[in-house]
C-alpha cells in the first residue's frame, strides 16, 4: 500500500517515520521503509508536488522544520512530535498555495536555522 503525502512529508522533509521517531531517509531509504519501489516513491512524490524540484519554490524554510523535528523527537513524547508534524504539514501546505516557479527559496542559512531572533517554521518571514 503507497504511504500518503503526509506520511512521506514527515519522512522526507522532516525525518520522521511512521511511528514519528527521528530517522534520517533518503528516497532509497524511505521507499524501503514504506514497502514500495524507488521510483515508484518518486512519482507519487512528483504528482503531490513534494519532489525537491517543486517544494523549493515554495516559501517555507524546510530545512528549519526538520531540525525543528529532530529536537522534539529528542526531546518530547510521541504525541508532541505528532502534533508538531502535522501544524507543519498544514502550513506547508498552506504556504505552497504561493509556489512560484519563478522563485527560488532554497537559500537558508544553515548556521543560523534554530535561530530564536530568527521566525520558526510557519511564521512569515516579514
Amino acid at each position: 500500500m503507497d504511504p500518503t503525502p503526509f506520511q512521506v512529508f514527515c519522512a522526507y522533509y522532516l525525518g520522521l517515520d511512521r511511528e514519528f521517531r527521528y530517522r534520517f531517509f533518503h528516497l532509497n531509504a524511505m521507499a524501503e521503509h514504506f514497502g514500495v519501489a524507488p521510483h515508484r516513491l518518486k512519482a507519487l512524490m512528483d504528482e503531490w508536488r513534494l519532489a525537491p524540484e517543486d517544494t523549493r519554490h515554495v516559501d517555507y524554510n524546510l530545512a528549519r522544520a526538520h531540525a525543528t523535528a529532530q529536537e522534539i523527537a529528542s526531546q518530547g513524547q510521541r504525541d508532541d512530535v505528532e502534533t508538531f508534524a502535522r501544524r507543519t504539514w498544514e502550513e506547508f501546505l498552506q504556504a505552497r498555495g504561493g509556489y512560484d516557479p519563478r522563485r527560488d527559496f532554497e537559500n537558508v542559512d544553515y548556521d543560523h536555522i534554530l535561530s530564536h531572533d530568527e521566525p520558526g517554521p510557519g511564521d512569515p518571514d516579514d
